[in-house]
């Protein structure tokens, strides 16, 4: 990156981060442009320069965290490891981010990290090559993906949403067991 895409990218990061102050303090139809420039220390003009609306900047947020979970699961060894790793990443990976997805929940905005996530799953499937993937035709690849996805998300924003989540190695073993027995029927 050059020193003005730097700049760029700081003040994303700080309109974030401002914007996350403000859901804590009001609720997403309540907060303003104006106010989340001001709440980043920013002008308006500087939020308009990367973000159409304030709903753009909740969909960069969702493709920073996507990135940042894709690379967290490259840094395991694919090709030897079990599905149960791969569960125990997706959910310490969203734990993790679990004030901000309950942020976001709250607010009705969780479906925006499904909505940029989904376009992006099959291209996803390919990129980790592991024992259980099935190789098929585009279209299989698809329904695998749209099937999983929605059965993950669905499981994250439940877990997300009680007052005390259980920890994320509970709930990865809850999901091996029914797994285990869908396997078997």
């Amino acid at each position: 990156m050059n020193g003005k895409q730097k700049i760029a990218e700081q003040s994303r990061t700080w309109l974030w981060e401002g914007f996350v102050r403000l859901l804590h303090q009001q609720s997403y139809q309540d907060i303003t442009i104006s106010a989340i420039a001001a709440e980043a220390q920013l002008s308006r003009r500087t939020f308009y320069r990367s973000f159409k609306c304030k709903s753009d900047l909740v969909d960069y947020y969702c493709h920073d965290a996507i990135d940042r979970y894709l690379r967290r699961l490259k840094a395991i060894e694919m090709s030897t490891s079990s599905f149960e790793n791969v569960l125990r990443v997706f959910f310490d990976f969203w734990w993790s981010e679990k004030n901000t997805l309950h942020l976001l929940i709250e607010n009705g905005l969780f479906s925006r990290l499904l909505f940029v996530w989904t376009p992006e799953s099959s291209k996803i499937y390919d990129m980790f090559q592991v024992p259980w993937h099935v190789q098929g035709s585009p279209s299989e690849i698809n329904y695998i993906m749209s099937f999983s996805t929605g059965g993950f998300w669905n499981v994250l924003q439940h877990w997300l949403t009680k007052k005390t989540p259980e920890p994320p190695e509970e709930v990865t073993q809850t999901l091996l067991k029914a797994l285990k027995k869908i396997t078997q029927v």
